[in-house]
This record gives structure tokens, sequence and C-alpha cells, in this order.
């Protein structure tokens, strides 16, 4: 079976030059891709599309696939007529295989490992982030339909479908990034794409302190409150660095736990050994077959959980994670869209509204404040660094309005001469209302220690 032929631009290799001119992260190398040089790929793909049997390529092991292209493109460069150097030739044959093997011009991007997220503004603006910054790019796609067609690649994948029927997509890529788009007729002027990498090693609580995120007493506390069961909920904004939090704290349960994570997207990265890992489904093409996060919830509680670890709360699950929370499952977790440790509460409540379950104000801040110990908020920051801004405990309800009290909050003062923000994380005098669950589980004492500046009363 043939492709259509490809007439495309495509991207640099990842070891390409990539420093930042006039605020774009140069990944192209301009000495080498000339006209002449597009004009070159150009023939060499088209030629590529006609010589190579897509049908047999995959049935391939990848390794044997990659062989394949470049056997094909060594027998093809000499009918090529533009003549090209040896560094041109090598980059051409990378090229051409990312274009057939691989996504074309955003190759580079994925196996970049300081971009964290790709953003596809059309087919001639491209943006990452690194380092908490977004940067514009100079790489692009030929043109629309070229982006159109790396796309489709994508979902046919992983078994979806976009067009004008069905011009929105989100989907796991088979290296578990997490992949959305929507075309056109919808999107306005072209399709957009955003690709949330998947990190294969992820990031300890210790490697927090290397980034100055929290403070080394936080980060006590905080492997001491999932040690000992404790119920949180991790608040922030999108691409504040939740689920990464998340993962994190899940490597201080105890290996005999049974745990069970719920995921839109399958991210997280749990290493002990009893670890049930289930994901949603969405709707096939013919609007059937969805299974939804509350739908696994409540089949996960039927599951016999130690801990229930939800990816996000933002439906009508919230009903069955606060049932588990108050029913035995402590040491659960989930994240959530919130600014604050305040509006994570209410957004909570504004979500059991939603669902159409009717329970009285009075009741439902009384279940919640039962059900949540710990709010942890992260924000992503000015300076792009992203930073544990407030552990909150909630104590229970006062009236019409929660009880808490701030742990550990982040105090900024001003920006440094090199860029990034200087402030105190500051561990607040007060008794943390958790110390009857640490001495349970023998841990009273560390956690004072957490405190220890701090003058607890």
């Amino acid at each position: 079976m043939k492709a259509a032929s490809i007439t495309s631009d495509v991207a640099a290799p990842a070891n390409a030059v990539k420093s930042g001119t006039a605020g774009v992260v140069q990944y192209r190398n301009l000495k080498l891709e000339t006209r002449d040089y597009a004009l070159a790929k150009r023939q060499l793909l088209n030629e590529l599309i006609d010589q190579l049997d897509f049908q047999s390529l995959e049935q391939l092991k990848p390794e044997q696939k990659a062989r394949r292209v470049q056997e094909a493109c060594d027998k093809v460069l000499p009918k090529v007529q533009v003549p090209l150097n040896a560094l041109q030739i090598t980059l051409a044959k990378s090229q051409a295989q990312d274009e057939i093997l691989g996504y074309g011009p955003i190759e580079p991007l994925l196996k970049d490992p300081d971009v964290n997220d790709i953003m596809i503004n059309t087919a001639k603006k491209i943006y990452v982030e690194r380092q908490g910054k977004m940067l514009l790019t100079d790489i692009e796609f030929l043109d629309e339909q070229h982006l159109l067609g790396v796309i489709q690649r994508i979902v046919s994948r992983v078994g979806r479908r976009v067009d004008e029927s069905s011009p929105m997509v989100d989907a796991r890529m088979p290296d578990g990034s997490r992949f959305n788009a929507i075309i056109p007729p919808l999107s306005l002027d072209g399709c957009l794409v955003s690709i949330r990498k998947f990190k294969q090693n992820k990031m300890a609580l210790s490697g927090y302190l290397q980034y100055k995120s929290m403070s080394e007493p936080m980060v006590k506390f905080l492997e001491l409150a999932s040690a000992m069961r404790l119920n949180i909920i991790i608040s922030g904004g999108t691409g504040s660095g939740k689920t990464t939090l998340l993962n994190a704290l899940s490597g201080h349960i105890d290996i005999n736990e049974r745990v069970i994570t719920i995921e839109d997207a399958a991210e997280l990265q749990l290493h002990q050994p009893h670890v049930l890992r289930l994901e949603t489904r969405p709707a096939s093409n013919e609007g059937r077959g969805e299974i939804t996060q509350r739908q696994l919830m409540k089949n996960a509680l039927r599951m016999r959980p130690d801990r229930v670890i939800l990816g996000e709360i933002r439906g009508d699950e919230v009903i069955d994670v606060l049932s588990a929370m108050n029913t035995g499952h402590d040491g659960s977790m989930a994240t959530i869209h919130a600014n604050s440790p305040r509006d994570c509460l209410a957004r909570v409540e504004n979500l059991v509204a939603m669902s159409g379950v009717q329970v009285g104000a009075a009741s439902l801040r009384y279940q919640i404040s039962s059900a949540v110990h710990i709010v942890i908020q992260i924000q992503r920051m000015r300076d792009g660094g992203r930073r544990i801004t407030q552990i909150e405990e909630i104590l229970g309800v006062d009236g019409d309005n929660y009880a808490t009290q701030t742990l550990f909050s982040f105090k900024p003062s001003h920006m440094g001469a090199d860029g990034k923000l200087v402030g105190d994380f500051v561990a607040n005098p007060v008794r943390p209302a958790c110390l009857e669950q640490a001495e349970y589980f023998g841990l009273a004492d560390e956690v004072l220690a957490c405190f220890a500046g701090a003058e607890v009363q």
C-alpha cells in the first residue's frame, strides 16, 4: 500500500543547534537547510513514498523499520538531482526517517528532554515550554495539509480519527504523552495541537529541593503525610505540575498496600508491587462505549483498595472520591484545578452540586472537611518556576466556613538578578491536627520536627 506524496520541509534532528536568537529556540541548522537542500529532500521523500511498501513496513519491529528506510534512502539518494554534501546527506536521511516513521517536524521536540509541552498554533507557529517558559521555535510545517497529515498519523496509531465530522480528539500517544488536537472548521485559522510530554523518569519529592520548589521541612512533612495515610488533594492551575507532585507523593506509599489509580491518560508511575491502573475510555465514533471516571471509581471501590489515586477531579466522580475518603480508604489522593486551598474546597462543593446529588450545604461541608485532611497548592510563578505555595490543613467546619490552618507557605519578595523569584518558605507556628494520626503510625516526633524552627504551640 502506498502513501500519498509528501512535499514537506521537515526539521533538523534533536542534536541540532538550540540556542535562542531573538526569542526563538533554534532547532534547524540553517547552514545545511538551504533552498537547494529543501528541493533535494522533497525529491528524496517523494521517491521513498514510491519505493516503500508501507503495509509490510508496519509489520516490522522498530529497528527493522529504521533499517529498511535507511536502506531505501541509500538507494534513492543517487537519483536526487541536487548535489548534497556529506552533512546534508546525513541530515536528509534522518529527516526522512522522522517523516516516514515518526511525526515529521516535531520529532526533535519529542526527543528533547528539556521540552515539557509542545503547542502547535497552526502550521507556521510552534511553541514549546522549557524550564517553565513559553518559547517560539523555528520549526514549521510546510502547510496545513502537512500538519493535518501528521495529526491523522498520530491519532490513527492509537485507534482514533479526526476529520470534519469529528474535529476534536484527545488521546494518549504510544509513549504515554497526552495529545489534543482541534481542526477546522472549529479552529478558524488552522489546526491546533497541544502535546503534554510523558516523562519516563518522574521526579521524587527530594528533587523539589534541587529546583527550590519547596523547603526541606515541607518535603519531609509531605513524605510523612503520604506514609501516615492522610487524604490529600493537590490544587493548582493548568501546567502547574499537579500530576508530577502526585506521582512524587505516591512514592512514599507502603509496598504492602493495594493501590488503584484512575486517570484519563495514564501518567502516574507507581513502583509499588500491588498497583492496579485504570484508564477511562472515550466514546467510539458512533458515540458508544464511553467509560467515565465515575464508572471506574465505583468499580474500584469494589476491588478492595487500600488507597485510590485519582488523576483529576473534574466531574461527578467527586461523589465517589469523598465517599472513599470517608469510608476507610485513608491515604487517597487526587488533583483538582483551583487557585487556592479555599477555592479548591469551593470547587469540590460546586462539582457535587453539578452532579445533581441533593445534599444540604452544612452537611456537604461536614463531609468534605471529614474527607480531606490536606490541600497542597502548587503554582507556576512568573519566573517560570513551579513552587508549593501553601500546605493547608482542614480542621472542620466553623459555621458556614471551613476551619483550616496553614502549615507551610511561600512568601515571595523580589525578582533576583538571574530572573528567578526570591522568597522564603515558612513553617507556621501551629500544632498540626494530624498529630493524632501521626502518633498511631509512630511518626509524631518526626512531624513535630518539621516545625522545629516555628515554635509550635
